[in-house]
């Protein structure tokens, strides 16, 4: 159970690192800006696939972004993440901004060969807030209260990655002192997130490759997943007190 609560929170964190919160605003103005980068366009069957590295620690990650259904308004949108021969998937069926906890519907993880199982849908709210509490420490990006945050276009690039050569518009993310937190290449044909390549202070991702027949590497119907131990049911809409993030 333990390994599972780690793969709950190491999951959700997946989620603000590539879902975006909103288009951003037009370049040079003010706005709300995404959870990180890139704008959602989830078609169906569309994929793409990146190396994460963490320039602290050198780890290296293999991570894939598919929208692998539709469900009535929603859509089935996939992470697997691929590191040191072990994979984990999370499979969400979500309606509207993802970035919001109440539009996740529903949540199934699935670690290496251990069956799939879904999550409570009030454990889902809940690790969301902390992950995204966890997201901003590592990414230095604040997930929330991002309307000071300005998106800048520089112009067009020509860049050349692992999955080919790319015409792209280059992005940065700019904080009211001028800093500049984040730079991305944005290509609005690399669906489902139009990024090309993206860097931090902290993680640099590049595009490996892309396409448009995903297909949901979970089958079946997932067995469903009690909460942790010690992890209250019914928990209210924001965490219990004392955790991180905690609060409404």
């Amino acid at each position: 159970m333990a390994r599972l609560c780690r793969l709950v929170i190491a999951a959700l964190i997946l989620v603000p690192a590539m879902v975006p919160a909103s288009p951003p605003a037009a370049p040079g103005g003010p706005g709300s800006i995404p959870g990180l980068f890139g704008t959602f366009r989830p078609v169906p069957g569309v994929w793409a696939e990146y190396r994460v590295k963490d320039k602290d620690t050198g780890r290296q990650i293999r991570m894939r972004m598919s929208i692998v259904g539709k469900e009535g308004d929603g859509v089935w949108y996939e992470v697997v993440q691929d590191e040191g021969g072990s994979r984990n998937i999370v499979k969400m069926l979500v309606r509207g901004d993802p970035n919001d906890p109440d539009n996740i519907e529903r949540l199934i993880l699935k670690s290496g060969d251990s069956p799939a199982m879904e999550m409570p849908r009030d454990f889902v709210a809940m690790g969301r807030r902390m992950a995204m509490h966890m997201f901003e420490r590592r990414s230095g990006v604040p997930a929330e209260g991002t309307g000071a945050l300005r998106v800048v276009e520089e112009g067009r690039r020509t860049v050349t990655v692992p999955a080919g050569t790319f015409r792209v518009t280059l992005r940065k993310i700019v904080d009211p002192g001028g800093k500049v937190l984040a730079t991305y290449a944005y290509d609005p044909d690399v669906l489902p997130f139009g990024v090309v390549t993206s860097d931090t202070g902290r993680t640099s991702m590049e595009l490996l490759a892309h396409g448009r027949d995903a297909r949901s590497l979970i089958t079946g119907t997932p067995a469903p997943m009690g909460f942790p131990p010690g992890m209250p049911e019914g928990l209210p809409r924001g965490m219990p007190p004392g955790m991180p993030g905690a609060g409404n």
